[in-house]
């Protein structure tokens, strides 16, 4: 099958053209014709500084913001909430753009374009524009290459000695200084605000049969047979002191080597990672389309079906993950690493209250650990800067990170809505991330020496932070259940509450996780103490109408289909509520209805998240239901998902959906085809990872499974559900056995 994604035209901004990146250089493909504009990201390039932001009263009071909330008095918590324990200044500064590249095609202006073509190639991760003019044909081509880290523009015309073309880096309004050198080189440079990264980005341009000159801060050519623009960039932060030299050493390396080497390279090194998991459903085909043409009839058709674009969802998220997560310094952010604004959206952050999680949901399943590594190195720096944050902030010990940070790994509270700043759950949470890895790989080493140490420090904070309530249960406080808000007893709305539920089942899977850690790593520091929290958490309680609660008490919540549906964690992306709980599993379900049936789901990476709930559910044709939605709703014509605005999230929320339907690991057996839509009649699901360090390779027919291959890393036992039947299975490591068959 070939994954295509396709424009009908040129895209008016950034975020309506096509990706290409390596994890640390991104661009945005546009596809204007007489000039073309893409937008050049480096993964480093934020604004500002790193400064203390610590609200020097917060640690004072605490104590009295948590009795106002016992109390029920939520508008006076909120108010000294407000100025006592937000940060100065309260936002985090944005993730900004390297430079836009404008390229000037001299004489293609007019409206003599003909048999235009767009289009992302996702099987070869390349970029193509295609057209004919008076007569002659031109295409470009386009990516970013890992081995030389630069972006490759390559345009060529049937026509001898037919391109003259020019090339320039602009950043309007922030440019400082720009400039050329020698051979075709043009280049811009300047500082992101005081005390900021200092940033460098330089393009080459090599001609073929013609000079590469230069001219003020251009570079161009007349009458070459064909064109190659290569792009580089990088930081203090991201090079060291000698960026400047290194982005032009890139450059010079990739011309040496000559387009037809990086090509082959990368589309080498691509295949490698893309290829390790596949998944065909109902055996589609490429039938040539325009993608906004295929999304277009399920927008105007309520009873219209697309598996291509099902597919094709899930290879564009394995594609979005290597291009955004692999072999780079820093995780994918809310638009990975493609962003066309200097004050994006949230500022283009790690929102770790969810979306940054859900971007990594499905990582270690595709076979992608190295995507993963990325947010353990930025974890393993909140805790350095959590520590500080802790102890001045609650005078705690162990680490702490709130629900938004960024370059500089910051972890104070961040902005000034009541209904975000205040959780402290995002370190506990990400530090569980840590913990998947091992499950998936069964890498001992980094259990010990990485994953081990950072929950220990996660748990350590909650040692000193929790507080008793009135049963003698140990609950978080005061507290958020992001992002959402209820009325208390006394009538007042707000935010604040003692043990949000969402804290609880973090906390409790974070336990029993360091634990299972400790045992299997020898470790005995913080046993005793997190065994004693562990006993002391409250259970997941059953409201009177059904529903799992959000707040410890029943609350009446101000939005019943908020777009947070925080309380269901333990059901995904936890493993609290299975289906050896039956009861709370039901109960989760109506949770969801209820959220649903008063217009949750309405954001993409929340419909996302409620397609991955379906899936844990077992409801196979609501997962389905879901993903069209989505695809009706929340998708744009490139297929970016859309909150509004773009954020990447819910492009790879749904590719771990579609991965949950299918086969399942997280209760502690692997569950085959536990939500099988009736819509997806057949298909394959190859190289797709479990926990245990298996591989499995699984193909159905007819509704039903056809055959199951499992490859275990290591010598296990793996226990096996397909529907009622079950089956142990011993195996042998890289030893391929069949079940079921």
């Amino acid at each position: 099958m070939r994954h295509i994604i396709s424009l009908r035209k040129d895209a008016k901004k950034w975020d309506g053209g096509l990706p290409v990146g390596n994890g640390r250089l991104g661009a945005s493909v546009l596809g204007k014709i007489r000039e073309e504009a893409i937008v050049i990201n480096e993964e480093s390039i934020w604004y500002g500084s790193d400064h203390n932001r610590k609200n020097p009263d917060a640690k004072e009071s605490i104590a009295r913001i948590r009795q106002l909330v016992q109390e029920g008095r939520l508008e006076e918590a909120h108010f000294y909430a407000r100025m006592e324990m937000t940060s100065a200044p309260k936002y985090l500064n944005p993730y900004q753009y390297a430079a836009e590249l404008k390229i000037h095609f001299l004489g293609h202006g007019g409206k003599n374009i003909e048999n235009r073509a767009c289009y992302l190639d996702l099987d070869q991760a390349l970029v193509h524009v295609q057209y004919t003019r008076l007569g002659k044909t031109y295409h470009r081509t386009h990516f970013v290459s890992h081995k030389y880290n630069v972006f490759v523009m390559h345009v060529t015309s049937d026509a001898a000695k037919d391109l003259t073309v020019q090339a320039n880096l602009m950043r309007k309004p922030f440019e400082e200084e720009t400039g050329s050198l020698s051979e075709g080189v043009a280049y811009i440079k300047g500082q992101c605000g005081p005390g900021g990264v200092k940033y460098y980005c330089a393009l080459k341009l090599a001609a073929e049969g013609a000079e590469s000159k230069t001219a003020g801060d251009y570079a161009y050519t007349e009458q070459a047979d064909a064109v190659t623009i290569y792009v580089a960039a990088g930081t203090d932060f991201s090079g060291g002191e000698d960026f400047e030299a290194a982005c032009n050493a890139r450059l010079e390396a990739a011309a040496r080597a000559g387009y037809e080497t990086i090509l082959e390279t990368h589309i080498a090194e691509y295949q490698a990672l893309n290829e390790r998991t596949t998944l065909d459903i109902n055996d589609c085909a490429y039938d040539g389309r325009i993608t906004q043409d295929q999304l277009n009839e399920l927008r105007e058709n309520p009873e219209a079906d697309n598996d291509y674009l099902v597919n094709l969802l899930f290879a564009f998220a394995k594609y979005l993950m290597i291009s955004a997560s692999y072999d780079c310094l820093l995780p994918a952010n809310l638009q990975g690493i493609w962003n066309g604004e200097f004050a994006p959206p949230w500022q283009s952050e790690y929102t770790i209250n969810i979306n940054c999680q859900m971007n990594y949901w499905m990582a270690e399943k595709c076979g992608l650990p190295e995507c993963h590594m990325p947010l353990f190195d930025l974890i393993e720096r909140l805790v350095v800067k959590g520590k500080e944050s802790a102890e001045k902030l609650y005078g705690c010990r162990g680490f702490v990170a709130h629900h938004n940070t960024g370059l500089w790994a910051n972890t104070d509270p961040e902005g000034v809505m009541d209904a975000s700043p205040f959780w402290v759950m995002g370190g506990a949470w990400l530090s569980l991330h840590m913990y998947e890895h091992y499950l998936f790989t069964q890498d001992r080493t980094f259990l010990k020496e990485r994953a081990v140490p950072v929950m220990r420090e996660a748990l350590r904070f909650f040692e000193d932070y929790l507080t008793e309530n009135e049963d003698g249960q140990l609950v978080t406080g005061p507290c958020i259940s992001p992002e959402n808000t209820y009325y208390s007893e006394l009538g007042q709305t707000g935010s604040l509450a003692m043990g949000p539920v969402m804290d609880i089942q973090i906390l409790r899977q974070l336990c029993k996780a360091y634990l299972d850690a400790a045992e299997v790593t020898g470790t005995t520091d913080g046993v005793e103490e997190v065994s004693a929290i562990l006993k002391r958490l409250p259970p997941t309680k059953i409201g009177s109408d059904g529903r799992i609660l959000e707040w410890q008490k029943e609350y009446q919540e101000t939005a019943l289909g908020h777009r947070h549906i925080s309380h269901l964690y333990g059901l995904h992306p936890g493993n609290e509520i299975t289906k050896e709980t039956p009861k709370l599993l039901a109960a989760a379900e109506k949770t969801l209805t209820v959220r649903l049936e008063n217009g949750g789901g309405h954001t993409g990476w929340s419909r996302a998240w409620v397609a991955c709930f379906y899936a844990r559910l077992g409801k196979g044709n609501q997962v389905y239901e879901n993903i069209m939605q989505l695809l009706r709703k929340s998708i744009m014509d490139n297929l970016y998902d859309t909150h509004p605005p773009f954020q990447i999230d819910g492009n790879f929320g749904i590719a771990n959906a579609i991965l949950e339907a299918l086969i399942q690991s997280h209760a502690g057996y692997i569950d085959v085809l536990p939500a099988l839509p009736d819509k997806w009649q057949s298909g394959h699901l190859h190289g797709v990872r479990l926990r245990g360090a298996i591989r499995a390779d699984l193909d159905w027919k007819e509704g039903k499974l056809a055959s199951l291959v499992l490859t275990a890393e290591k010598d296990c036992t793996a226990d096996v559900v397909y529907g009622t039947e079950k089956q142990r299975v011993t195996l042998q490591a890289n030893q391929p056995v069949g079940v079921f068959a």
